[in-house]
């Protein structure tokens, strides 16, 4: 399945932070991300209809078996490149998108 840059994402922010937290709602994904929570609803229908995610109706998120399986390997992917591009780019706080996008091209 390919992904977007964008999708990637999303995907990684939703593993981050099921990871630290047992409940993971729009509105912590919104706010991880730095995005306004409609433009957040409309990424999350996105992976909803690739199956990648589950949302209970005003509810919790919670990503499907081939969704955390995509999410692992996209972070695995992230931190190799981002290691690989430390050293050689002085990077903004918010170059994950740049990674993400380069997950993308893989």
């Amino acid at each position: 399945m390919k992904l977007t840059g964008n999708q990637i994402k999303y995907l990684i922010a939703i593993k981050k932070i099921s990871d630290n937290k047992h409940v993971v709602r729009s509105v912590d994904v919104a706010r991880d991300l730095h995005y306004s929570r409609a433009s957040v609803h409309k990424m999350l229908e996105s992976l909803k209809d690739l199956k990648l995610i589950t949302q209970e109706y005003y509810g919790s998120l919670k990503l499907t078996s081939s969704g955390s399986k995509m999410a692992r390997e996209c972070l695995e992917k992230y931190a190799m490149l981002e290691e690989a591009l430390k050293p050689v780019l002085e990077i903004p706080e918010d170059y994950n998108i740049g990674i993400c996008n380069l997950i993308e091209l893989m």
